[in-house]
């Protein structure tokens, strides 16, 4: 039987990868992560403890394992420490980027479509590390190591009843508020614009299918469905789901509520962009014939997740004090138990937002 070992495994993609592995009979598995997790069969192993811990992941790959799949989001300088050490350690390395790391464009995207690292004019963007900069500086590791066992795979927007996004949103930020019949604001922009959602199951599918196999070396593959629908279809179709009202306003700008998510950077150049792909290397490479499409698959996550008793993750205290700020709604009557309510107060009563008065919000009637 083959080993893998799967680093930062327990999230939208790398449960669905772990279980296809167990299930397929040919693999044994090791997870790492930080929570303590229950073992369900008896070729899937949780090793508790955090992988970005230079003991840790140093006693982890005293195995030998015939492929690792990382799913960890690196620090710049961390991945440059570790990148050797992660490719000496097994004979096929699966790196985990992303299709965010492409610059924009009007026609379906293909593996060889210019980076936003290669191109972008802008001095204050290539000054920082954000996600899509992190990761293409990441993957020139990989190519320039003098080693040739490794795979780059570019997932774009993942999703799975644990996690569902919309727009800059995750669950966290729209569903929650939705469900709590909160008004949620959101850029009208965004909502005009093509994207494509991928269910993390078809993307685990992909990973599996190139583990360990040779003429997969030292290759890029997106894993990402061509079918697309604008942010406000995906939307819609999710206040289907909750048949309920929904307080939903549109606005022209949102730089404060975008600089919550990562300086505002993740909106300007990536959600503000039409969002395609060309994916014939994926199934030519991966082996997939075909992908879930995105209404049955989005319904069925958030269907999941509505009747199921999976948790919210951690909220972020001072975008709920700033969204309940802006428009001037009330302050929400209970609240998970946290120290960090304490920070929601903060935020909620400060007079820095004061300026949001000169915002202007229109109903969206779905």
């Amino acid at each position: 039987m083959k080993t893998a070992l799967i680093l930062g495994g327990t999230g939208a993609m790398g449960k669905y990868l772990t279980d296809i592995l167990a299930q397929s009979g040919m693999w044994d598995v090791y997870v790492t992560s930080r929570a303590k997790h229950e073992e369900y069969c008896d070729n899937v192993h949780f090793i508790q403890g955090n992988a970005r811990d230079e003991s840790f992941i140093t006693s982890v790959l005293e195995r030998d394992y015939d492929v690792i799949v990382d799913f960890m989001n690196y620090g710049y300088q961390e991945f440059l420490d570790r990148h050797a050490l992660l490719l000496e350690s097994t004979p096929h390395y699966v790196f985990l980027s992303s299709a965010r790391v492409y610059a924009d464009s009007d026609d379906p995207i293909t593996e060889e479509h210019p980076r936003l690292l290669d191109t972008t004019e802008d001095l204050e963007l290539l000054g920082t590390q954000r996600y899509a900069l992190r990761k293409a500086h990441q993957e020139d590791m990989l190519k320039s190591s003098g080693k040739n066992n490794y795979t780059i795979v570019r997932p774009y927007i993942t999703y799975s009843p644990a996690r569902l996004q919309l727009g800059v949103y995750e669950k966290e930020q729209w569903l929650y508020r939705l469900l709590n019949n909160k008004p949620l604001v959101i850029r009208r922009e965004i909502l005009q614009k093509r994207t494509s959602l991928t269910s993390g199951k078809d993307v685990a599918f992909g990973i599996s299918n190139i583990m360990g196999k040779s003429e997969a070396f030292g290759e890029t593959v997106h894993i990402a469905t061509e079918e697309t629908m604008t942010w406000l279809e995906i939307l819609k179709l999710y206040t289907d789901v909750l048949g309920k009202t929904a307080n939903i306003y549109i606005t022209e700008s949102f730089p404060l509520v975008e600089q919550c998510f990562e300086g505002g950077y993740n909106t300007k150049y990536d959600r503000l962009f039409d969002r395609s792909f060309n994916s014939e290397k994926a199934r030519t490479l991966c082996g997939i014939t075909s992908f879930t499409p995105m209404r049955e698959g989005l319904k069925a996550a958030l269907t999941d997740f509505l009747n199921s008793d999976r948790q919210f993750l951690t909220l972020q205290y001072d975008y709920e004090a700033l969204m309940d700020r802006m428009i001037k709604a009330d302050c929400p009557q209970t609240l998970p138990e946290s120290t960090e309510i304490e920070e929601y107060s903060r935020f909620y009563n400060s007079d820095e937002f004061s300026e949001v008065d000169a915002y202007k919000y229109e109903r969206l009637v779905l």
